[in-house]
């Protein structure tokens, strides 16, 4: 009758049966999961603290910027009109100086123009129906003044918008490494996004992976909590270029929000990259503003940049809000 008995052998192929069925089943299961956990996107730069300051030292290290040939684009939360690309002129110089103007592409009519320094503020509209001339502190909290304008109509991202927003957003204030009121974390953080590559099935999500530096400011008395101050994101996919930077208040609220993508030579006599889209958020002033620049489309460190550069008068007769009298 052979080595093994009928029903041993019937047992056995049972056995195989349920072991191919199951060996299936896990299999399934391993698709579904695979489909369903976000993929982790590869491959990773290494860097350690020092590599990612170096970093952003040349966008620290400029003392001026000029150009002529950027686009603008306001993206406005609360008002019922929406903004089309502009042109900008932009010029900015270290610590706080800084002028813009807007205008409308080929007329090169001015919308608005507006100047910062030493913590004050001038901005003109020169539209319908917002035409004024706003006087103001870059400190000050003025949104009682803005929710008296009254609905959406009345509310405006050139209403909204200061100078100084862009300031610390193009022109990067210097870390204060070796303070002793400053201290700084390195981590990572990992972000989920939509699997936008082609072929991509539907609803697959990715993980992008980011060195974060943050800086914390210490309490003067020594007693109490840290004060995050500024988060530096580093794009790990991306070469570990600086990606993002996040500035809060003293309240700790984040105040500004800054995307940067696309690199390229602002000016073709340097071999530093700048960030060619510059998305700036203001999300407790209900707007963004995108900054597009153009290859060889501007100077870093100009020379001559004269102190006219960044006064502006109200020469057009523009209504005068000064924001700091009631």
């Amino acid at each position: 009758m052979g080595r093994y008995s009928l029903a041993t052998r019937a047992v056995l192929a049972l056995l195989i049966l349920t072991l191919l069925i199951l060996a299936g089943a896990c299999a399934n299961i391993a698709k579904v999961s695979d489909e369903t956990i976000p993929r982790l996107v590869t491959p990773l730069s290494e860097a350690d603290f020092s590599t990612l300051v170096q970093q952003l030292q040349p966008l620290m290290n400029y003392q001026s910027l000029r150009s002529s040939r950027v686009s603008i684009q306001f993206i406005d939360a609360e008002s019922a009109e929406r903004y089309r690309t502009a042109d900008a002129q932009l010029v900015l110089r270290r610590p706080d100086k800084i002028r813009l103007i807007v205008q409308l592409p080929v007329a090169g009519t001015k919308i608005a123009e507006m100047v910062s320094q030493d913590n004050q503020f001038r901005v003109a509209i020169y539209r319908d129906p917002y035409k004024r001339f706003l006087v103001g502190t870059n400190n000050a909290d003025y949104s009682q003044w803005r929710a008296k304008l009254g609905g959406r109509e009345k509310q405006s991202a050139l209403i909204n918008a200061r100078p100084f927003h862009f300031t610390d957003a193009l022109l990067i204030r210097p870390l204060h490494l070796g303070e002793t009121q400053f201290v700084y974390s390195l981590e990572e953080a990992l972000v989920e996004e939509p699997d936008l590559h082609k072929g991509a099935k539907k609803g697959a999500r990715l993980l992008r992976s980011f060195y974060v530096i943050s800086e914390l400011g210490l309490p003067a008395t020594g007693q109490g909590p840290t004060h995050t101050q500024r988060r530096f994101w580093f794009d790990r996919t991306d070469q570990v270029r600086l990606a993002r930077q996040q500035i809060f208040d003293e309240r700790g609220t984040m105040a500004t929000e800054v995307f940067y993508s696309n690199y390229l030579k602002l000016n073709p006599e340097s071999p530093q990259l700048w960030p060619g889209v510059v998305l700036v958020m203001r999300p407790h002033d209900n707007y963004s503003a995108r900054l597009i620049f153009r290859e060889g489309g501007g100077e870093l460190n100009p020379p001559d940049l004269p102190e006219s550069a960044f006064v502006l008068e109200n020469k057009e007769g523009l209504p005068e809000t000064n924001l700091d009298k009631p």
